[in-house]
């Protein structure tokens, strides 16, 4: 069973809720056969708008916020005593989320959930910014595979 550590909160969707759709978010990609390994473990961080600022800026030299970020581990840090490897850290801008959210219409919970698979796909090594559209075709199938369609 793949470990998920939360930290911080996002009103209306509990820490064991967030866990849960992380799983599925990878249990859907094994079936898709787009996950080839065991993921041992995942964080996910939520944050606000001046702690993703000073991570954008840091780690992608831009000064915006921005709803997520993801830094996919390195095999490196694997631990032998448990099985599969970790995934990496995922983080979400709570406040970024809920502008997005009121945008589109929808609550938190599911644009929090648009942004785990988001950033699960992109800990996989899926980039929009450099691919042909492959990885937005992944994520709405993902979608819809796991009820956010």
């Amino acid at each position: 069973m793949t470990i998920v550590e939360v930290s911080g909160s996002v009103p209306r969707f509990s820490q064991r809720e967030i866990a849960t759709f992380a799983r599925r978010v990878l249990a859907t990609m094994r079936k898709l056969r787009r996950l080839d390994f065991d993921v041992s473990d995942v964080s996910i961080a939520f944050v606000d708008d001046d702690a993703m600022l000073s991570l954008n800026q840091k780690f992608r030299k831009k000064k915006k916020t921005t709803d997520v970020l993801t830094f996919p581990a390195d095999d490196s840090y694997a631990d032998p005593s448990r099985a599969g490897r970790p995934l990496g850290d995922i983080v979400i801008s709570v406040e970024q989320a809920r502008r997005q959210a009121a945008d589109e219409g929808h609550s938190l919970a599911i644009e929090v959930r648009y942004l785990i698979l988001h950033g699960i796909l992109h800990a996989l090594g899926y980039d929009h910014e450099t691919d042909r559209g492959e990885m937005n075709t992944l994520e709405l199938k993902v979608r819809g595979a796991v009820g956010l369609a």
